[in-house]
């Protein structure tokens, strides 16, 4: 894959929305493409470079870089590597939202929730890369990473909110890349995080459980949950 995909995702996604996004209750939200007047050295998303930044002045607000530049919201499911050769009715499939920001023109990193309200618990990290960068890896090292197109193609994965022109964009360019996911925590099972990482996977299309199927239409109605 060429090395310039990420400049799809700034021409789809990110270049629509260069204005200021104020979040409601947050109104010093840093914006996607403009550095908020009140910090004029923050990093905007449609640089991807690494910089220093300097820590907040006393009595100022604190930083919040990092987190305010996640704004990219992909909706999609997991399911345990372990399980992934079992029928679909026998693996534990479940509903997620990744808030990501692309790091370089081969980087994404994600944040991953159980939901998109006020109660969501913050399960797990994914990691997207490239296919040119994915092919690079060593074979002891690609068993780790996933392959977005099956997700793509059954409609398993989607970006609510996002105009058609948008997502399909977008959607185009995830198809190729693969991703490197952990989850920490199952709130389903456990009141608070428990035990080792799991390393997930993308339920292959030949795999979707009725429950997976039921959530995907009504996420169509309907995106929170």
């Amino acid at each position: 894959m060429k090395k310039f995909w990420i400049a799809e995702l700034f021409v789809f996604v990110v270049l629509p929305f260069c204005q200021p996004i104020v979040a409601q209750g947050k109104p010093n939200v840093v914006p996607l493409c403009q550095p908020a007047q009140e910090k004029p050295t923050v990093l905007p998303i449609c640089q991807p470079t690494v910089v220093e930044e300097k820590p907040a002045a006393s009595g100022q607000a604190q930083y919040r870089i990092p987190v305010d530049q996640l704004q990219i919201y992909v909706d999609g499911f997991h399911n345990y590597k372990k399980d992934a050769n079992l029928p679909g009715d026998k693996q534990h499939q479940m509903r997620v939202t990744h808030y990501c920001v692309p790091l370089s023109d081969d980087l994404i990193q994600c944040a991953v929730y159980d939901g998109n309200q006020k109660s969501a618990h913050l399960i797990g990290l994914e990691h997207i890369v490239s296919d040119s960068v994915y092919q690079g890896l060593p074979a002891s090292e690609k068993k780790y990473w996933h392959p977005h197109d099956g997700e793509v193609d059954t409609g398993m994965l989607d970006l609510p909110g996002m105009s058609d022109d948008q997502k399909q964009g977008l959607l185009k360019m995830i198809r190729s890349t693969h991703g490197k996911t952990w989850h920490v925590w199952d709130p389903a099972k456990d009141r608070v995080p428990m035990g080792e990482p799991r390393l997930m996977w993308a339920i292959a299309p030949d795999k979707e459980n009725a429950a997976t199927k039921k959530a995907v239409e009504q996420r169509k109605k309907d995106p929170r949950f």
